[in-house]
């Protein structure tokens, strides 16, 4: 193969290998949840719901006895450092193990499936990146183009779960790559278009959230305006308490019994607030279609934070897109539903999409992703654009302020 088409080659198998890995991924997530859940059809939250409170609890509880287990097993072999998409951008000379990868991306994933409160991104998405590492050398392409494909194979597997085509590419853009140029923009685009499209016969097409129509309204727009800064101090706090419970995680034998310990207390959580279990797919979708109450937004709003940092603190690994998603959902949506008594006129819809995105825009930070992610996630009207990049760049400027001291402006 002349050096001309090694790089096309290599963007096209990319796609292919992180769509195939986002489709693998996401049936054994199913299959988890399902066997444990004892449903078929419902969503994942109708079937926690309707199991009984016991089953929650023995679920929870004996998955973190698995995922304890086994990423106390596989720590044993490999340092979790080696296995960061990051660390494998900054360091040409790193290289992501494929086979060890895959591992910690299955525990991931079980871990989510059994209940854990964590995003289920982080391992399509190092999947993806791993896989991209291994052709990019069996190609022979530049370190250079070998790194470009890696956080495009990230932004790949990113798409294909979610069926987000551009906000998985701009999610390697922004985030990964900081760049926008040419180089990197075609193969983004390319091999996030790619794994989608390969993820579609499998995954379906459909948006991950089924909901109605945003529309603009002054309502709404004036209240982006007061909660953009609130929700963007919100956000900081959710991030540092984030860090915090992962810095401060146990490791080795002791992360074996931690697990399943904070996993046990979490489904006791769950015998009262099944909504708390899972990666937070089920509060957004009820947040964005108004069917709960304000009491409740703010039970959630507030515990679904604790549920996700009960878990990184035990040292379970996953990922925090959608439980901050979530939170920022259902703090949108409390938010509007007190503006509401002051000006009618907004959506239920309108005012959690705002508050999801600017909540996720800094805890990402990641602003045009969390704007681009959320409309695809939802595929719903682009006259919801004014309100929500309003509240974004408050969001994102008032957490850059107050978080300089801390690092977050460098990304720390």
């Amino acid at each position: 193969m002349t050096t001309r088409w090694r790089m096309p080659v290599a963007v096209l198998l990319v796609g292919v290998a992180a769509g195939v890995g986002g489709i693998l991924l996401t049936l054994l997530l199913h299959l988890v949840q399902h066997l444990l859940y004892g449903y078929t059809e419902a969503t994942f939250l109708i079937g926690v719901e309707r199991a009984s409170r016991l089953r929650r609890v023995v679920a929870v509880s004996a998955g973190g006895v698995v995922v304890g287990a086994g990423w106390w097993l596989h720590r044993r072999y490999v340092d979790g450092d080696a296995l960061s998409v990051a660390r494998t951008l900054r360091d040409r000379t790193a290289r992501l193990p494929v086979v060890h990868t895959v591992i910690d991306a299955v525990l991931q994933i079980v871990a989510v499936g059994v209940g854990g409160s964590l995003g289920r991104e982080g391992a399509p998405r190092q999947t993806g990146a791993a896989l991209a590492s291994w052709l990019g050398e069996r190609l022979a392409v530049t370190a250079s183009q070998r790194r470009t494909l890696v956080a495009c194979g990230a932004g790949a597997g990113l798409a294909a779960v979610y069926n987000v085509p551009l906000a998985g590419a701009i999610f390697a853009l922004e985030l990964l790559l900081a760049s926008l140029a040419l180089r990197h923009v075609v193969p983004a685009l390319l091999t996030s278009l790619i794994a989608t499209a390969v993820a579609w016969p499998v995954l379906s097409t459909h948006p991950t959230y089924v909901v109605g129509s945003a529309a603009f309204s002054w309502p709404v727009l004036c209240w982006a305006l007061v909660a953009g800064p609130v929700l963007g101090l919100l956000a900081l706090t959710f991030t540092r308490l984030m860090e915090w419970s992962r810095t401060h995680a146990p490791s080795g034998a002791l992360a074996a019994v931690a697990i399943p310990a904070g996993f046990a207390l979490l489904g006791a959580m769950a015998t009262w607030r099944p909504e708390l279990l899972g990666n937070g797919k089920g509060p957004a979708e009820i947040a964005f279609t108004g069917s709960v109450g304000l009491d409740l937004a703010a039970v959630l709003a507030v515990l679904k934070p604790i549920a996700t940092a009960l878990c990184l603190r035990t040292g379970a690994i996953g990922g925090l897109l959608t439980p901050s998603f979530a939170t920022g959902a259902m703090l949108g949506l409390a938010g509007g539903l007190l503006w509401g008594r002051l000006w009618s006129g907004g959506s239920s819809l309108d005012y959690a999409m705002v508050g999801a995105a600017a909540f996720l825009a800094v805890t990402q930070r990641a602003a045009l992703t969390a704007v681009v992610l959320t409309l695809e996630l939802t595929r719903t009207d682009v006259s919801a654009l004014p309100p929500m990049l309003l509240a974004v760049v408050l969001a994102v400027l008032v957490a850059r302020v107050a978080g300089e001291s801390t690092g977050w402006s460098r990304g720390g």
